[in-house]
């Protein structure tokens, strides 16, 4: 049975799925600080429906302590920290801001009416049963006339543009669950609370919509069943990744990040990626140098009328040209050269309108003068340079 984190590892990183899913590897790594936080806060606003729902509305200093208490409690050092400029106690007053911003905003948490919590569902994709995935919705609430409400707490930086959230599947997989297990549901509303910005962003699948994405998720759970090879993929995820010292794209790393100074200096790839950071830095400061001298050359060609420079044992033949440079492809007066090309016949010739093979046909002659003069309002000239260098004794 398969859930959206499950498919979610697997389009994110096909190694992390085989770690996690098949291999069923352990590590050192409990989570990410991240992640303890965001189960923290989920349990604390558990707490406090829930409490609710026995008719115990719980004070805001109530709920704090709850949560901080919670936070001792379950506290450990195995939780990963990757943001080493912050502590523990900097995420832990993370949450208290985004519990506290909640319960101001939403007290006294009787709007819409809660009827479960953290409630475990199954989603049928197919008829035959085939395909289940299941999952857990954080609060679903009931607002009258056929209308539930899917509610998911975030507790990450970022907030999501409409763009990330018409493509969020969770809670959209979780709509079908609750059309499927609740016969009066006319609506089903899928409410996300970014819990750091003190936002909430309300949409709604049609029906259309839906369909679309049973079918899109039964193809990637093909895709996974048959998949043959499972491929790291780099990205910023990596950095909160539990799998990370059994990743071949990250071993070097992990194998040396321990080692004492000596030992690291002296580590073959080490001192390998060294060499080329210092080979790079002088690349550029070489790089820098020839394009001083060779900006001193073409002024020195210019000042002395001389197109070869002797040096002890080469020259330097200085070429000076032009080319034209037309307008960009998505620029009005592109076509404007393109109805002047047309007109005198040249369009095909110059189909892809190349600048290069334009500037060589107007210098020798072989676009008309009238033609050409034409073009001038939409076309600007540049100046080329170009240095070649020879031996002294192949010049003789």
């Amino acid at each position: 049975m398969f859930s959206h984190s499950r498919l979610l590892t697997f389009e994110q990183c096909g190694l992390r799925y085989k770690f996690r899913y098949i291999d069923k590897l352990e590590t050192e790594v409990e989570r990410s600080v991240e992640a303890f936080l965001g189960s923290m806060v989920h349990e604390t606003l558990e707490k406090l429906y829930k409490d609710l729902m026995f008719q115990k509305l719980n004070t805001e200093e109530e709920i704090l302590e709850w949560y901080n208490e919670r936070w001792r409690k379950m506290w450990n050092d195995g939780i990963l920290i990757v943001r080493n400029e912050y502590g523990p106690e900097n995420y832990r007053m993370m949450g208290e801001r985004f519990i506290r911003d909640y319960y101001r905003r939403y007290h006294p948490f009787d709007r819409p009416r809660t009827i479960g919590l953290e409630i475990p569902v199954k989603i049928r994709l197919d008829n035959e049963g085939r395909y289940l995935m299941r999952g857990y919705i954080d609060r679903l609430a009931y607002a009258g006339n056929g209308v539930y409400e899917i509610h998911d707490y975030k507790t990450n930086g970022s907030l999501p543009v409409n763009e990330y959230l018409e493509k969020d599947r969770q809670l959209a997989l979780y709509a079908i669950a609750v059309k499927q297990n609740y016969s009066d549901a006319k609506r089903v509303k899928l409410v996300w609370h970014f819990l750091a910005h003190d936002k909430e962003i309300v949409m709604e699948k049609s029906d259309e919509q839906l369909e679309k994405l049973r079918k899109e998720t039964i193809e990637l759970i093909d895709r996974i069943n048959s998949a043959k090879e499972f491929r790291p993929r780099e990205s910023a995820i990596c950095d909160w990744c539990e799998f990370r010292s059994h990743c071949p794209l990250w071993s070097h790393i992990s194998r040396v990040e321990n080692l004492e100074p000596n030992e690291y200096l002296n580590d073959p790839g080490v001192k390998l990626v060294n060499r080329y950071a210092e080979l790079v830095v002088k690349k550029k400061e070489l790089t820098d140098e020839i394009e001083k001298v060779r900006e001193a050359i073409v002024k020195f060609s210019d000042r002395t009328g001389s197109s070869v420079i002797a040096g002890s044992d080469v020259v330097v033949k200085v070429w000076k040209g032009e080319r034209i440079k037309l307008p960009g492809k998505n620029e009005s007066e592109r076509v404007a050269v393109e109805e002047i090309l047309r007109d005198a016949g040249l369009l095909e010739e110059f189909s892809t309108i190349d600048a290069y093979g334009l500037s060589r046909a107007i210098s020798s002659g072989m676009v008309p003068e009238d033609v050409v003069k034409r073009l001038e309002r939409f076309v600007s000239r540049e100046r080329i340079e170009r240095l070649y260098l020879r031996d002294v004794q192949k010049e003789e």
